[in-house]
């Protein structure tokens, strides 16, 4: 068996992401979840992904990145301009 892991997660609140950090904590591991909103928990990071900036201390230590953040589906109707942003 692998020794726990510290994992950031980007898209956490989503649907798969919110699956996958529950996952991630029933087996040992550290989940650290980047957000785009003001931070609520211990666990949490702001980042902004549309002007590139981070908080990179929290993140210091971490074993892997995991990234799922996106336009949700279910947001708006996908046509093929909201495609190409």
């Amino acid at each position: 068996m692998r020794p726990p892991q510290r994992i950031a997660l980007t898209g956490a609140s989503g649907l798969i992401g919110t699956a996958l950090a529950g996952l991630l904590k029933s087996e040992g591991h550290t989940v650290q979840r980047l957000v785009r909103r003001p931070v609520v928990s211990a666990d949490e990071v702001t980042w902004d992904p549309t002007n590139g900036t981070v908080d990179l201390a929290p993140l210091e230590g971490v074993n892997a990145i995991i990234h799922l953040a996106g336009a949700g589906v279910s947001d708006k109707r996908w046509n093929s301009k909201y495609r190409a942003t």
